[in-house]
């Protein structure tokens, strides 16, 4: 299968590197033609701790070079799906399938309303892996890759099942689930509970429970998602403060992807996070004071970055 993996961030690296050595025909997709030239030159360099590296060639292209593909994965930042979603006319061939792992809400409508929803397949990624430098990557620790049709969906079982055996060929742990959109608020109500607060404090995760008032804030926020969830008739499920505290466990020594967005001075994934859940929750009256908070701070965070000091 001819695979596109669109965005050479963090998690597009390290899938299009893996594919390729795979022996997958996989191709890299971009939108800066300076960039484009700088990965096909430098090929994609992959480390693991210890300091083992790999440099892979990975065929690099703009959206209109590529040409038909029988898989799509979009792997860009959320405020960046709406501009590349319209690549996908381009990209996708017919009985193609579109796939996200990208984070937060909204993505897959964004997707839908250039290519409409019955191609479309969801997934959410658990995958330690940092951006260094351009087509440069630390893969720190591997999770699980879970995909599975979302609402409007008319990718068949046989076809999911394809592509959970695509990654696994690839070396990821990847399952398929019926129930997809559960798992995506389920990340989402660990997101908006971690990345702000280790954003704004510049934290690890493993330091978040160590500090009370903080992590008070983060324990409210993802109990604010849950409540939203369940408003929906998702059954997210756990108790908030058990699924922060494990999660920030296991990953203590990370730091999340919003903090790493602005201790490079990127724009942060705010609106697709705890943004959509504060704009959801004034939607159906559901109260979410703590992520309407959240949202303001990281997004003065964001305006800000041209104006500090120290």
């Amino acid at each position: 299968m001819k695979i596109a993996v669109i965005g050479p961030g963090a998690v597009g690296c390290l899938l299009a590197v893996s594919f390729a050595e795979a022996g997958e025909d996989v191709h890299l997709v971009d939108y800066r033609p300076a960039r484009v030239t700088l990965l096909r030159q430098q090929g994609l360099r992959l480390q693991i701790p210890g300091g083992v590296s790999r440099l892979l060639p990975v065929p690099c292209w703009l959206p209109g070079e590529v040409g038909a593909c029988g898989l799509a994965i979009m792997a860009v930042k959320a405020h960046q799906t709406a501009a590349a979603a319209q690549a996908l006319p381009l990209l996708l061939a017919p009985g193609g399938q579109a796939l996200s792992l990208q984070n937060g809400l909204g993505n897959l409508e964004e997707m839908a309303r250039v290519v409409g929803p019955e191609r479309l397949v969801a997934g959410i990624t658990y995958l330690g892996v940092t951006r260094q430098a351009e087509g440069q990557i630390l893969y720190a620790g591997q999770g699980e890759v879970i995909i599975g049709p979302p609402p409007g969906s008319t990718v068949s079982a046989p076809e999911i099942e394809a592509l959970v055996a695509l990654f696994q060929g690839a070396g990821f742990k990847c399952r398929s689930t019926a129930d997809i959109q559960v798992l995506i608020w389920d990340k989402l109500m660990i997101n908006a509970g971690i990345n702000p607060l280790t954003a704004l404090l510049r934290v690890p995760n493993g330091a978040l429970p160590e500090l009370p008032e903080a992590w008070s804030l983060g324990v409210a926020a993802a109990a604010e998602v849950q409540a939203l969830a369940r408003a929906q008739g998702l059954k997210v499920a756990g108790d908030p403060a058990e699924r922060l505290g494990q999660v920030c466990r296991a990953t203590a020594k990370n730091r999340s992807s919003m903090l790493q967005d602005v201790l490079a001075g990127r724009p942060t994934e705010i609106d697709s996070l705890n943004g959509q859940v504060a704009a959801r929750g004034q939607a159906l009256g559901v109260p979410t004071p703590v992520n309407a908070l959240l949202t303001r701070l990281i997004r003065s965070l964001d305006a800000s970055s041209h104006q500090r000091v120290g």
